[in-house]
C-alpha cells in the first residue's frame, strides 16, 4: 500500500505554515484517522477531505480541530477538543483537519470563522514556523 501523501497547512491571514498533515483518502483511512496513535505532536495532523464531522471516541489525546468549506475558509474551530467526544463538526464543511493540540496556539492571533487556509505539497520557506 502506498503511504498517504503529506501536505503543509498555511494560515493565509498570518502567512504562517503551521503543520505538516497527511491526507487520508478512502473509507478505511478516513474512518481510522488518528485512532491507535499514542500522541499527535503540535505541528502535525491529518487532513480528511469530504469529511464534515468527526468523533474522538477511542482517541488517547486532545486535538485541535478545523472545519473548512470547499474554498478552504474556516467554518468552525475547536482547539483542545478532548478525547471521548461523540461528535464535533460544522454544517457545510468539506474538509476536516485533526491537528495535535497546541498547533493553533502557535498563531499570533486566534483563528476566526472566514479565515483562509492553503494546503500544498511543497513547504514554502517564507513565513514558516518551526515544524517538528
Amino acid at each position: 500500500m502506498t503511504p498517504p501523501p503529506a501536505f503543509y497547512l498555511r494560515h493565509v491571514p498570518t502567512t504562517l505554515t503551521l503543520a505538516r498533515v497527511t491526507r487520508l483518502d478512502g473509507f478505511w483511512r478516513k474512518g481510522w484517522g488518528v485512532l491507535g496513535l499514542r500522541a499527535l505532536p503540535p505541528g502535525t495532523g491529518v487532513w480528511l477531505p469530504q469529511v464534515a464531522s468527526v468523533h474522538t471516541l477511542g482517541v488517547a489525546f486532545p486535538l485541535d480541530l478545523l472545519f473548512l468549506g470547499e474554498d478552504l475558509r474556516t467554518l468552525a474551530v475547536r482547539p483542545g477538543t478532548p478525547p471521548g467526544r461523540p461528535w464535533a463538526g460544522a454544517r457545510g464543511a468539506q474538509h476536516t483537519l485533526e491537528l495535535g493540540a497546541g498547533t493553533l496556539a502557535r498563531l499570533p492571533r486566534a483563528v476566526e470563522v472566514g479565515d483562509l487556509w492553503e494546503l500544498y505539497a511543497e513547504e514554502k520557506r517564507a513565513g514558516t514556523v518551526r515544524l517538528p
